[in-house]
């Protein structure tokens, strides 16, 4: 080489060195110059138009053209995607395992609509294709094939300014666009130096690709911009615009070539004023121009942006929603819930009091913000139909009903599109599809299988239909009438006449009705929480496993049975009856105690997906324990007695001068252990005379049953050959017995009960029984100290101050002459509970018999 040659090299290669260390500084310096440019230009654009024929420009635009163009632009986007399809290809010959193809949608939608609007030369698609593409695989493998992918993505648009540089200059030779001739020309050589370069290293970098991987690469690029030329066409074609798209395409390749050469993310800024100032050319009014290529960004761009982010989010939230156990998506789910609820009660409540007053917005600056965000059809009968189905299903909603979800999406959608059509807005718009989201996301709380209405629920909504009604009656009785006054400021609220509030009123019986058969269809499941009473089967637990305090309760009708199995085998069994949407269960569970909590958790699980709640009455302090760490609240309840009867002499029947008294004026104690048939009618008046008038109770303690009575054995007293008494024996374990019915005759003394426990309890020391149960002494030791909880210490003045309802203080001393020990006795609830109504209802479930005549409010409380 000459010493010239030399020299050119080395200043080549100084120049080169010098742009090197200064490249941030020409960068800035090229970039600052862009902006300066499209700055200058933008500024003339915007001084030859004016924002309001931008404006009238897009309202002439009608619903079917928008939702047309969002179409076209998704459709647009996805040719894009088999630049996804050869990178996985490549990387499964890499060994990368194969992608389902579920996942490789979502990746491959994902990362080219983000990088379409902000690629920023590549960056965000590269890392975002190494995010998804680099798991089980060679990260730097993956980063290396991704960066080989980027380099084809130019290649199609060198095709189309090959084409576009031929049709200038042999078809429309009068184009005025042949002034960019070297700029079609110069992008015209890219695609072949691309690929000349990929054949040159097909045994070493492009190994991979070669063949079929790069004339993938190339339809992929191809395809890119066929669609991006594609939807800016159609959507000028759909705005009606009078130029012909044949002459201006050309333009649209040139300036996204120059625009890619600023490597602003789509162009943004270059491509746009060069766009402008082209179709100027071709007599495109500016405003005209620039509303076409803001349809164009939007739809080509920031809608599938906007997907593209939607579905990001909602992968990376599933990896967080797994790696924080389920929280996040519980969290959102249930504010989409509350959300959705409060919207259903909205809409109903609204179309309701528009069906009731008929200019609502005359009434509150309130109600005119709302209005617009409500339902409201034309006619008064549909409003009120719709209004109160709408209401109904927000109860189902409230209560996670499954069946209440697809009616309640079908009604929202049909109110949605019914105002829609009537009133576009686009506030109105993303307030329906926030509703709309929630439904969606709020999808998985509906998992209820039936409708059962809780006392906190009749009241609301009792409350709500009873002020609705309210409401319509005030209305008819001032129908035509104007208010005059402040608040409505001289307008006309009420009904035109007496024939419009009429109608309405049919309209509001055909919507009761409605509201009726919805409330029945919601609460219609063919699936039983428990089975009716199988005497074998409970004998069968009982004998294997033992009894609990409670257990010969269940064997009366009435009750039903939740059964938890393990391998066709029965394990335990909880005994309940059912009051408002609570079942209470009686006593421990019966069955094998390993099990109990497993049994417990299914029953819950069961009960809640049938609507029900449970509730437990009479529980152990151990089991009470095992509810609370499961979610129950629970408070005590009273205390049961435990007498010894292992000691040698019984004091309370050597001692007690009553027994001799009583046995020496006759009286004398005979035991059964299986009562005789004749026995029973003299038993059964025995009772009669007891209960003096009054009804049998049916939950928590036993009654006169023949049947019920038969399964334990019996103590009678008799007077001069006169039964005058009996006790009925009550198994409960091996080594605890109690007694169940303890009645005698009106008159006879006082004494003769104690009478009865004493000689009951030496036929149980003859047996070998441990120890005797006097069952519960209620709200005995409740709530006595000041650090007692509120609902305790209610009980605690019930206790106190409530002997003229019940003996709480009386009962619980003649008790304690037997007891050698107390053992607490509890009421548990579910944490969602209402307190006051779980209560309520126990009392009323308990003391239903009690008293000769009930009054309408005791029987309506009853059946509910």
């Amino acid at each position: 080489m000459s010493l010239e040659g030399k020299n050119v090299k080395n200043k080549i290669q100084l120049i080169l060195q010098w742009m090197k260390s200064h490249s941030l500084i020409l960068k800035l310096i090229f970039f600052g110059s862009v902006l300066v440019f499209v700055a200058n230009q933008v500024a003339n654009i915007a001084n030859g138009m004016s924002w309001q024929d931008i404006l009238e420009t897009m309202d002439k635009q009608n619903h079917l053209t928008i939702v047309l163009m969002t179409l076209f632009g998704l459709l647009g986007v996805l040719p894009m995607l088999l630049y996804d399809w050869v990178t996985l290809r490549v990387l499964e010959k890499q060994g990368k395992p194969k992608m389902p193809r579920q996942e490789f949608f979502l990746a491959a939608w994902i990362t080219n609509t983000i990088n379409n609007l902000a690629g920023f030369g590549g960056v965000v698609g590269a890392s975002l294709r190494a995010n998804f593409y680099g798991k089980q695989a060679d990260r730097k493998k993956v980063l290396a094939t991704v960066s080989k992918v980027a380099v084809f993505m130019i290649t199609g648009l060198s095709v189309w300014s090959l084409f576009t540089f031929v049709d200038v200059f042999f078809i429309q030779t009068e184009s005025i666009f042949r002034s960019y001739w070297i700029w079609l020309l110069g992008g015209s050589f890219v695609a072949p130096v691309i690929f000349f370069f990929a054949y040159l290293k097909r045994r070493t970098l492009f190994s991979e690709f070669y063949p079929k991987g790069l004339v993938g690469l190339f339809f992929a690029s191809f395809g890119q911009w066929t669609g991006a030329l594609t939807v800016f066409l159609l959507i000028g074609k759909l705005m009606g615009i009078n130029v012909s798209l044949h002459s201006i395409y050309p333009m649209f390749i040139v300036a996204t070539l120059i625009g890619m050469l600023t490597m602003v993310p789509g162009g943004m800024g270059t491509f746009d004023v060069l766009m402008i100032l082209g179709m100027s050319q071709l007599a495109v009014r500016q405003d005209v121009a620039v509303v076409w290529l803001l349809y164009y960004r939007l739809f080509y761009y920031v809608v599938p942006f906007l997907t593209g982010i939607l579905l990001f989010i909602t992968h990376t939230g599933v990896k967080v929603n797994r790696f924080l156990d389920n929280i996040p998506r519980l969290f959102f789910q249930k504010v989409a819930h509350i959300i959705l609820v409060s919207a259903v009660y909205f809409a109903g409540i609204m179309m309701v009091l528009l069906s009731t007053i008929t200019n609502l917005s005359a009434i509150s600056r309130l109600f005119q913000i709302l209005l617009p965000f409500s339902f409201n059809f034309l006619d008064q009968t549909l409003n009120l139909l719709v209004g109160f189905l709408l209401l109904g299903l927000a109860r189902g909603l409230a209560m996670k009903v499954k069946k209440a979800y697809l009616p309640t999406i079908t009604l929202l959608i049909f109110g949605i599109l019914n105002t829609i059509t009537r009133t576009l807005s686009w506030e109105l718009i993303l307030v329906y599809v926030l509703i709309l989201l929630a439904v969606w996301l709020a999808r998985k709380e509906f998992y209820r299988k039936k409708f059962v209405y809780s006392w906190g629920a009749i009241a609301f909504d009792a409350c709500l239909f009873g002020f609705l009604f309210v409401v319509y009656a005030i209305a008819g009785y001032h129908s035509g009438q104007f208010w005059v006054g402040r608040m409505t400021a001289n307008n006309f609220i009420l009904f035109p006449s007496d024939e419009v509030w009429f109608s309405g009123l049919v309209g509001l019986g055909i919507s009761l009705l409605a509201l009726v058969a919805l409330y029945q269809y919601l609460s219609t499941a063919t699936e039983e929480l428990g089975t009716e009473l199988e005497a074998e089967r409970l004998d069968q637990l009982i004998d294997q496993y033992g009894g609990t305090a409670s257990s010969h309760y269940l064997q009366l009708s009435g009750y039903k049975y939740f059964y938890y199995q393990e391998g066709s085998k029965d394990q335990v069994v909880f005994g309940y009856q059912v009051k408002g949407n609570k079942c209470f269960v009686l006593g421990d569970p019966i069955g094998n105690p390993a099990m109990w909590r497993t049994a417990t958790k299914s029953f819950l699980k069961k009960a809640d997906c049938l609507g029900y709640q449970l509730a437990f009455y009479k529980v152990s302090e151990k089991y009470v324990v095992m509810l609370h760490e499961v979610g129950f609240r629970f408070v005590k309840v009273g205390e049961a007695g435990i007498a010894d009867l292992t000691i040698a002499d019984v004091p309370w029947l050597n001692q007690q001068l009553e027994y001799q008294r009583l046995t020496n004026e006759g009286y004398h104690f005979t035991w059964y252990d299986e009562i005789p048939e004749e026995l029973l009618a003299t038993l059964g008046e025995v009772s009669h005379a007891w209960l003096n008038g009054e009804t049998e109770k049916h939950f928590s303690v036993g009654r006169f049953d023949k049947e019920y009575v038969k399964t334990s054995g019996v103590g009678v007293v008799r007077k001069d050959q006169q039964v005058v008494g009996f006790v009925t024996a009550q198994p409960m374990t091996q080594t605890q017995a109690g007694y169940d019915l303890l009645r005698v005759l009106p008159g006879e003394p006082v004494a003769l009960s104690d009478y009865l426990l004493a000689n009951l309890f030496v036929v149980y020391q003859k047996q070998g029984y441990l120890e005797a149960n006097l069952g519960l002494a209620p709200l005995a030791n409740v709530g006595e100290t000041d650090f007692s909880f509120i609902q305790e210490k209610m009980m605690n003045i019930v206790y106190n101050y409530g002997n003229f309802f019940y003996a709480f203080q009386t009962t619980y001393e003649r008790k304690s002459r037997y007891v050698s020990r107390w053992e607490g006795r509890y009421f548990a609830y579910m944490k969602g509970s209402n307190f006051v109504f779980a209560t309520l209802q126990l009392f009323i479930l308990i003391g239903r018999g009690k008293g000769k005549n009930p009054s309408l409010a005791q029987e309506v409380l009853t059946e509910l």
